[in-house]
């Protein structure tokens, strides 16, 4: 029997990354007390979580060379009633790196937060050759430590690397530590946080050009080298991308925006089924709630009212994973709603020319009078939509062509 233990493991995708390597006897745990679990484990190996990694190490008969120098486990083996600790982390960290094509020597890199975890990251660093490194944090522990206030001294810094939980579900809008606009010459924002798969920390990053890497492919990788340990087996490389790559696919949402009538129910409906998704439509959410069409909605109420259902709307879906999201096509006038949708979605903008949707007859919509109207609405949009979107489609060929484009765009857009 295997499994995960620590607090809070409702949003943990250890589960099925491990059930993906073939170990169907692993399990999620949720405890209170180290020394109870570890007094009463029928466990042959267990992963271990949030906030136990240090203080499991006391409990460990042998520890590897890793968790010695880092005084942290996050894998125990039990061979012959001892308990064997390993810091598979650091793995799962140096593999993330090599994944994305970072090269550390020399570069000066700032790491967020001192916990645990923050020292498997300083030993990798230290190992791969890095310039300085400074771990900002509220009390300081050691001699690389600084105060989170006083970030504006390390300026220079190419790499920040985020290992504290600011961001992580379900505290999605926590707000950041600090701004990353003072940091002139930032190459790479790293945060360890996986769920969302993207943070305010790496969408403020992605604003500025700065690339963007989340901590799902370290938490594949550093499992895959537990599975190993647990099983005594090698699990190829190619192997255990192919799970991330599947568990990628499987949890981003994808997010249609786009003019009205430019094929976003349309193309939602049709990949619903081909990506295995579940459906949300936003317009249907909100006739659901506000119990009659939107058209009459706005026979008696403002848009700046309408705005404000969608916005609550978004709020019900943008934490969740494996959607397809159908938005309405006026969803992007309020930012702070895409800002929420790509925590957890790609965003993908149907592109279809406004003169076209004009030549359509158009019923039903209450911002469109006639048919000119959706020219207004595209000029105010368009800018709005190409600003918005992690994708963009070009609607004018068909329906099967432009499928196999958006599922084609996915792949790459997960690849890159």
């Amino acid at each position: 029997m295997y499994g995960l233990i620590g607090k809070n493991l409702s949003h943990s995708f250890s589960k099925d990354i491990h059930q993906a390597f073939g170990n169907k006897d692993y399990d999620l745990v949720n405890i209170d007390n180290i020394q109870s679990f570890v007094e009463s484990n029928q466990f042959d190996g267990f992963n271990v979580t949030i906030p136990y990694k240090s203080e499991i190490v006391k409990y460990v008969d042998e520890l590897d060379s890793i968790s010695l120098a880092t005084n942290s486990v996050n894998t125990v083996v039990v061979r012959d009633n001892k308990l064997y600790g390993y810091n598979t982390d650091y793995y799962g960290f140096i593999e993330t790196l090599k994944y994305h094509n970072v090269n550390i020597k020399n570069k000066d890199v700032m790491i967020l937060g001192n916990g645990s975890v923050s020292n498997t990251v300083v030993l990798a660093l230290q190992n791969l050759k890095a310039g300085n490194i400074v771990r900002l944090c509220r009390n300081k522990k050691s001699d690389i430590d600084d105060f989170f206030e006083n970030h504006k001294k390390y300026k220079g810094y190419q790499i920040i690397i985020n290992t504290t939980p600011v961001g992580m579900y379900p505290n999605n809008e926590e707000e950041l530590i600090f701004s990353l606009n003072v940091f002139h010459n930032l190459e790479l924002a790293i945060d360890l946080v996986y769920n969302p798969l993207r943070t305010k920390f790496l969408l403020e990053a992605e604003k500025l050009n700065i690339k963007a890497v989340n901590g799902l492919y370290m938490l594949v990788m550093q499992a895959k080298k537990a599975h190993e340990l647990f099983l005594n087996c090698d699990i190829p490389l190619n192997v255990s991308n192919k799970v991330y790559k599947k568990l990628a696919k499987k949890l981003y949402n994808i997010v249609f925006v786009g003019l009205p009538l430019s094929g976003k129910s349309k193309y939602s409906k049709l990949l619903e089924s081909l990506l295995n998704k579940k459906l949300y439509d936003t317009d249907v959410e909100i006739e659901r709630v506000i119990a009659m069409s939107i058209y009459d909605f706005f026979q008696v109420h403002s848009e700046a009212e309408f705005r404000m259902f969608e916005t609550e709307i978004v709020k019900l879906v943008y934490k969740k994973h494996n959607y397809i999201i159908s938005t309405g096509g006026g969803t992007v006038k309020v930012w702070s709603n895409i800002e929420k949708l790509k925590q957890n979605g790609i965003i993908i903008y149907l592109n279809k020319d406004p003169l076209k949707i004009a030549e359509k007859k158009i019923r039903g919509r209450p911002l469109i009078k006639k048919n000119e109207d959706i020219l207004l609405l595209a000029e105010e949009r368009i800018p709005l939509y190409k600003n918005a979107c992690d994708i963009l489609i070009d609607i004018n060929k068909d329906t099967v062509y432009h499928i196999n484009e958006i599922k084609e765009k996915i792949d790459a857009y997960l690849n890159r």
